[in-house]
């Protein structure tokens, strides 16, 4: 077996077991108890579209969000300015 055959299990591995996850058992995400309600909704969707580059699974993109927007509550809006500052 190379490498990338390697990486490809390991790949697919990962994303089953994220699969089993919800929101309750994530295996990331230091402020999954903190209620949806206490974020700005725009910017929690925002964050939760965003994050979904990093998984398929809403719970854990909406997870991933919600660390980014609890370190800046305009995490979102900065990236967003970043991204259109560089070009992309």
């Amino acid at each position: 077996m190379d490498q990338s055959e390697y990486f490809e299990i390991l790949k697919k591995i990962y994303k089953q077991r994220l699969g089993e996850c919800n929101s309750q058992s994530l295996p990331i995400g230091k402020h999954n108890d903190i209620p949806d309600d206490k974020f700005d909704p725009e910017q929690l969707k925002k964050g939760q579209d965003e994050e979904k580059e990093h998984s398929d699974n809403s719970e854990i993109a909406k997870s991933i969000a919600k660390d980014h927007l609890f370190s800046d509550e305009n995490y979102y809006k900065k990236l967003k300015k970043y991204v259109e500052n560089r070009g992309d």
